[in-house]
């Protein structure tokens, strides 16, 4: 299967599987070997670390890129990394906090990775904090959809950007869809308490309309709950959701039962991905493949 067991690492040597397996000592360290044989040399190391969450998510991943260097040569080191941690603490924020985002690229540079491709990054501080990055960009996530693909360049959904964070985004997409308008909103967010507030609808023609908010990140929601109330106030039809990675920590029926009637959004967190008959999964390997990754 060329798979750790809890299915969040994959390598590949010239595109051949190679079988690895992990565990955890007993004081919590954690293991990584090579189960197989490895060629005495490889142009292409390809490694998919999906759904890393932790410290001990990343040993295992420079585990397994010190294992495979040490009983092989290798020529080019790629890392397909669907979801990046701690990417949403992209600067000092408030006094006393850290700067997540740059203590994990100090220690995923070190990796000397050729290429670290990652899904729609939650910041652009990203490019400039790791080493030869490479963003698969939202639009190219979200149209690897059939359906929302055609109901966009159709005019038959509207999307919509729930902030303005999101603006370049759903111009983006705007444009690769085909889709000739959307709709903009706005909220407030306290930076210390993260409380939301302030909800509305600054751009747009919503009444009588199929909607599509998107962005890159769900977790518990609060956003779109508060934008979907908004959208229907302002008359929209149906609100659906598109996000890259869906965290959903609040659960998806939390968000189903306050206004939104489905939910889009890939496998980049597979451990989060939920089964649920109003949610849609795009998976990564048709976004990856589309890109030629």
């Amino acid at each position: 299967m060329g798979r750790v067991m809890n299915g969040k690492l994959e390598l590949y040597l010239d595109e051949q599987a190679i079988n690895i397996e992990h565990g955890i000592f007993p004081d919590g360290a954690v293991w990584l070997r090579v189960a197989q044989a490895l060629p005495l040399r490889a142009r292409l190391m390809r490694v998919r670390a999906t759904a890393l969450r932790d410290m001990n998510d990343f040993m295992l991943l420079a585990q397994l890129v010190e294992a495979v260097s040490h009983g092989c040569d290798v020529g080019v080191r790629h890392l397909e990394l669907p979801w990046l941690p701690y990417a949403r603490q992209d600067r000092h924020m408030c006094p006393g906090d850290s700067f997540a985002l740059r203590v994990f690229a100090q220690h995923l540079n070190m990796l000397n990775f050729h290429r670290v491709i990652v899904l729609d990054p939650h910041s652009e501080a990203a490019a400039a904090a790791i080493d030869r990055l490479v963003a698969i960009p939202q639009q190219q996530c979200l149209l690897q959809h059939p359906g929302l693909r055609a109901a966009l360049g159709k005019g038959r959904l509207l999307p919509v950007a729930p902030d303005a964070g999101a603006l370049k985004k759903i111009h983006d997409v705007a444009r690769e869809s085909g889709a000739a308008e959307y709709a903009i909103m706005t909220k407030q967010r306290d930076i210390a308490t993260g409380n939301l507030s302030g909800f509305r609808l600054l751009a747009g023609e919503v009444a009588g309309r199929d909607v599509l908010i998107v962005d890159d990140l769900c977790d518990g929601g609060g956003t779109f709950i508060g934008s979907a109330r908004v959208l229907r106030d302002a008359g929209a039809h149906s609100v659906s959701l598109y996000v890259t990675h869906g965290l959903f920590s609040k659960g998806v029926d939390h968000l189903l039962t306050q206004g939104i009637d489905t939910i889009y959004t890939t496998t980049s967190l597979s451990a989060a991905a939920p089964r649920h008959p109003q949610v849609e999964l795009i998976g990564i390997d048709a976004i990856y493949r589309a890109q030629g990754r």
